[in-house]
């Protein structure tokens, strides 16, 4: 079958716009999600926060003053998470990308009998497995595009996605039927990378006759308000699965590798650091307003500021003393066990910061 000038353009068209759509959300973000992604941090934090944040969590080094800190925290940003880390996982998904979407549509022109292919035919699994892995990628790089949630570890699963889609397109179609083998790796390009090795571990258990290799516990930390299964697996993403690595970390780290919003971050450490402590009891006590370690503080401040002349304040005082006793009394226990607790929650360094941030 003799290839026109026509037709070859018809085949690079096609590849254009495959490997165009597998990289556009890819460029979308690096152009205008990036910025975006940026301001929103950077507005997380005012001039103090900022200095509060240097002072807390970079002491081996030089700790700017109050009028270079806004500047010292941009330049951290992009020191360590700027545009330049996107440039190799970029090239390596477009080659990846390229080299995939080429093959399908040469092999797919081919059995249409449009054009010959000058490469070689792949096999119906190879074909269906990297369709598969071709949907879920674009899938996920444009959800993720848009909710500003791009990292250039995210584009190089999606190069691991596409790279491995064959191999392992075989090893699941090898235990269905053959007739149904094609749609067997295709379909399982709609799970992400995490499920599909959970899977295949599961599968070589199976016909290995090895023992079932337990699940690793999962920490309470699911029980913090507003963290649900999707954010644990962000968590997770960057090593962070048990309440006490939330209450300890570094949020800013934390906020620029998952993505995550920094009052959101910063929530979960303030009802971190009181949850190591009270545990299910901070459920119990939300309804006295001590939602975490900064609300905390802020009752025995107040329970401790009696010289205070001004009415609001001597109010507050005369509260937070008649607040104590019930609050004790709401999770059995005597109040003057409970103020040692909450003391002890109140002084705590990471405390301290995230009510110097939050006020």
């Amino acid at each position: 079958m003799e290839i026109t000038f026509g037709k070859t353009i018809i085949c690079v068209l096609l590849i254009v716009v495959g490997v165009a759509t597998l990289m556009a959300p890819f460029v979308r973000y690096v152009t205008i999600g990036w910025q975006a992604k940026r301001k929103d941090i950077m507005d997380g934090l005012n001039a103090d926060a900022r200095l509060a944040y240097f002072q807390m969590f970079s002491r081996s080094g030089p700790i700017p003053d109050a009028s270079s800190a806004a500047i010292a925290f941009e330049n951290l940003y992009s020191e360590w998470y700027g545009r330049r880390f996107f440039i190799v996982p970029g090239v390596l998904l477009f080659l990846s990308g390229t080299i995939a979407v080429t093959f399908v549509a040469l092999t797919g022109l081919h059995r249409l009998g449009y054009m010959e292919n000058f490469l070689f035919d792949l096999p119906d699994t190879a074909m269906a497995a990297i369709a598969g892995a071709y949907l879920w990628v674009i899938d996920d790089h444009t959800s993720r595009a848009r909710r500003l949630d791009f990292t250039p570890s995210e584009v190089q699963w999606g190069v691991l996605r596409l790279i491995i889609a064959i191999p392992m397109g075989y090893a699941f179609a090898s235990v269905a039927a053959k007739s149904v083998g094609p749609f067997v790796a295709f379909a399982l390009g709609a799970f992400p990378l995490t499920t599909l090795t959970t899977m295949l571990r599961r599968l070589a258990e199976k016909n290995l006759g090895l023992g079932a290799t337990p699940e690793e516990t999962r920490d309470d930390i699911i029980k913090l308000q507003g963290v649900n299964r999707a954010i644990v697996e962000r968590l997770l993403n960057e090593d962070i699965a048990t309440v006490t690595q939330v209450a300890y970390c570094d949020p800013v780290q934390v906020v620029m590798r998952s993505n995550l919003n920094f009052v959101f971050v910063s929530d979960c450490m303030n009802q971190a650091l009181a949850w190591m402590y009270l545990e299910n009891d901070l459920g119990v006590i939300r309804k006295f307003g001590m939602r975490g370690a900064v609300e905390i503080k802020y009752l025995i401040d107040c329970y401790d500021d009696k010289e205070n002349p001004d009415p609001k304040d001597q109010a507050a005082h005369v509260l937070a003393i008649s607040t104590l006793p019930k609050i004790a009394a709401a999770i059995n226990q005597a109040p003057d066990t409970l103020q040692l607790t909450f003391r002890q929650i109140a002084e705590d360094p990471y405390t301290i910061f995230l009510h110097r941030v939050w006020t």
